[in-house]
């Protein structure tokens, strides 16, 4: 749930001081926060409705809020007002006094809830002395602190004025946070993440500099793992039918969709006996005319496309047990296409494969090698969990670090050398603790869809080494790389929600069975 706290501050002593503009901002802000993030107007406070905040106001507003806030509750503080900068400290202006930045943060950093985000518009807003530290508990699931901790959005540098939007009657910066917060092009699967918004904001920003005089940089710092994700609407996923079939020959173990331009499949099947090759083909031939018209899809677009019509390709991939299939490690495949596509390309021969009746039939000549190897390296369940999370959780700080490094570079207060400088620093331990991953022993049954999930994340924070390495410095300019980041940091970010979900899966299905956590 949402809490927040929304100050303007629009008259002060000095009259010509006054900026009538903020009392609208209060109210933009709240119908975003409603609007955009799925807040309800009774945990939103506005001060400064009758435009005057004095100080005590919003402390006890604080405190009010304070007292009210959940540990599983978002915190939002909006500031829009004055700003003032004296010895290199900035400090927030209310009606009667000065409030450090560094004090408000810290106040309410230490708010004990899950996550908390602070925005600012006023000038001198963006405080680079914020030093945000990550740490991770080895013994906690992930969901403990994946999207917790503290954001800063400011409006500007330190050294900056922050300005009123020319065409309206907001401030500049509140009217780019409004529409970064209620546009709807960033909800994916019902929810909105703050990264999301963070970058929306930032292109808004550079647009808005293209004509505006003075420039103002708005700057985000962060200590919070992954990223924060609000769910912001219902959303029902999308479910392709689960098959499963039983012959006394063989067993349809499952069916996935691998759609391009044609209807696709792709099938697992456990072989109840050895068979010849061409006893295989005859399964293979019966196993496609039982699944010519299976309708298995990713999403609605492509049932629609598809649904009804034969499947023009059928891929098959054959075990002899469920180990096999969860382990996919497969005897043989075999693959069957219609007429209508290229026959020379499925049905390349080679020593190990051979062509009968229509079906393409290739032996895997390594399957009893890895069938020994994998039952003789399962590992303990205990011994790999605990393994896992000690490499995995430095793999996240190393990937936090370097995320933070790129965050001073794009708030202009490191150039792309001294960024470059700072995370070849970090590379070699993501490089490091990337070959250790790679090296654990194999996963049991029920811990096997948990160590591929860890294992995708390890594959997305080993992706941050690459995008400053020599090649991309060769081949990318500096735009590319951004890029490269942004897209890297979006993958990093939905792998930690994978985690998150299938840690708790894995803990209380270990708690059915045994004390495995105190």
């Amino acid at each position: 749930m949402i809490k927040a706290i929304i100050v303007g501050v629009s008259q002060y002593q000095i009259s010509n001081h006054n900026l009538p503009k903020c009392r609208n901002d209060i109210y933009a802000m709240q119908k975003a926060i409603i609007v955009g993030l799925n807040a309800t107007p009774d945990n939103i406070t506005l001060c400064g409705e009758n435009q005057s905040v004095y100080v005590s106001d919003f402390y006890n507003a604080f405190a009010h809020i304070i007292s009210q806030i959940d540990i599983s509750d978002t915190f939002i503080f909006f500031f829009s007002g004055h700003g003032y900068k004296k010895d290199s400290k900035n400090y927030l202006v209310f009606s009667d006094g000065f409030v450090g930045m560094e004090k408000l943060i810290d106040l309410i950093d230490n708010v004990n809830c899950k996550n908390k985000i602070v925005m600012i518009d006023s000038c001198h807003s963006g405080n680079k002395d914020i030093n945000f530290e990550t740490t991770i508990d080895i013994n906690q699931t992930a969901d403990t602190f994946v999207g917790h901790g503290c954001a800063v959005m400011a409006a500007c540098d330190l050294d900056e004025l922050s300005g009123f939007d020319p065409n309206g009657d907001l401030s500049l910066y509140t009217r780019i946070l409004c529409d970064a917060l209620t546009t709807r092009i960033l909800i994916k699967k019902g929810k909105k993440s703050l990264d999301d918004i963070r970058n929306y904001v930032d292109r808004l920003v550079n647009i808005a500099n293209k004509s505006a005089n003075p420039k103002q940089h708005n700057a985000f710092r962060a200590n919070i793992i992954g990223t924060i994700f609000f769910d912001v609407e219902d959303y029902i996923p999308y479910k392709s039918p689960k098959i499963y079939k039983e012959t006394d020959k063989y067993i349809i173990y499952s069916v996935s969709p691998t759609h391009a331009n044609v209807k696709r499949i792709s099938l697992e099947v456990i072989l109840r006996f050895p068979y010849s090759e061409k006893e295989l083909a005859d399964i293979a031939n019966e196993i496609k005319n039982e699944a010519l018209y299976y309708d298995v899809y990713e999403n609605q677009r492509s049932e629609l496309r598809f649904r009804g019509l034969p499947n023009n390709i059928i891929f098959t991939y054959y075990g002899y047990d469920e180990n096999d299939m969860i382990n996919h490690n497969y005897a043989y495949r075999s693959v069957w296409v219609d007429e209508n596509q290229n026959k020379d390309y499925w049905y390349k021969l080679d020593k190990q494969s051979i062509v009968i009746d229509n079906i393409w039939i290739n032996t895997i000549n390594s399957y009893n090698f890895n069938k020994k190897y994998i039952a003789e390296n399962i590992a303990d369940n205990d011994k790999l969990v605990n393994q896992t999370r000690n490499c995995m959780y430095k793999m996240i700080i190393c990937a936090e670090k370097f995320i933070a490094e790129y965050r001073e570079y794009v708030n202009r207060t490191i150039t792309e050398q001294e960024l470059i400088k700072n995370v070849s620093i970090i590379v070699p331990d993501i490089e490091k603790l990337f070959f250790e991953q790679s090296n654990f022993s194999i996963a049991s049954n029920e811990l096997h869809n948990w160590q591929s999930a860890y294992t995708n994340l390890a594959s997305a924070i080993h992706d941050f080494s690459l995008c400053y390495n020599s090649y991309s410095l060769k081949n990318r300019d500096s735009k590319n790389r951004i890029q490269l980041v942004e897209l890297t940091i979006k993958k990093y970010d939905e792998s930690l929600e994978k985690i998150k979900l299938i840690d708790n899966d894995l803990v209380n299905m270990l708690n059915k069975s045994e004390d495995f956590y105190e």
